[in-house]
This record gives C-alpha cells, sequence and structure tokens, in this order.
C-alpha cells in the first residue's frame, strides 16, 4: 500500500508562478523585460497586456493559485536544470533567474 502523505506535514502554499491569480502572462510576451517605454510606443500593446489577452493558464497549480509547500523543491530543481542548459548552451545571462517556475 503506498504510504499517504500528511498534508499537516505539507502545507498549501501561494502558487510562486502566479501569485495565487491561476494565470499569468505568456512567458513568450515579456519574459525578456518590458519597459515603461515599450508601453508608451504602443498603447494598444499596453491596454491589451494589462487587460490580460497574454495572459494563459498557470501550469504548475493547474489554475487553483496554489500548491503544496513540498513542490517547490521539484520547482526549484527544474528552474536549475533549464539554468545549467542555458549555461551548457553559451545563452546564459548573468543575474537573470527563472521566477516563474514554468514548466
Amino acid at each position: 500500500m503506498p504510504q499517504r502523505i500528511n498534508t499537516r506535514d505539507d502545507p498549501w502554499i501561494i502558487c510562486p508562478a502566479c501569485h495565487g491569480d491561476g494565470e499569468h502572462v505568456n512567458p513568450n510576451i515579456d519574459a525578456g523585460g518590458i519597459s515603461g517605454d515599450d508601453f508608451a510606443q504602443d498603447p494598444d500593446f499596453a491596454e491589451a497586456y494589462f487587460s490580460g489577452v497574454y495572459n494563459q493558464a498557470c501550469r504548475v497549480c493547474d489554475q487553483t493559485g496554489k500548491i503544496r509547500q513540498s513542490k517547490t523543491v521539484e520547482l526549484e530543481e527544474a528552474a536549475e536544470d533549464r539554468e545549467l542548459a542555458m549555461h551548457e548552451d553559451g545563452i546564459y545571462e548573468p543575474g537573470v533567474r527563472d521566477v516563474r517556475f514554468t514548466y
């Protein structure tokens, strides 16, 4: 019989990818960083961005806004693996950290 995890020892926490919203901006849109100048140059883009047009469902929490605390270990390991791959591929940028933990 599989061992049952005591949920008291593994509490729910706010999802670090979507901050509890169940969705976040598609990283293809803003992963490179967006500045105020970008929005000033294209007000229609700014309006669409802030209205949620570019949002996508959070795959980390399956849109619930929460995860078990133990999942953060898995997320950190996945982020470290992607960072290592970026180093190996020669595309690593110092100071850039995978904060969304997206898969």
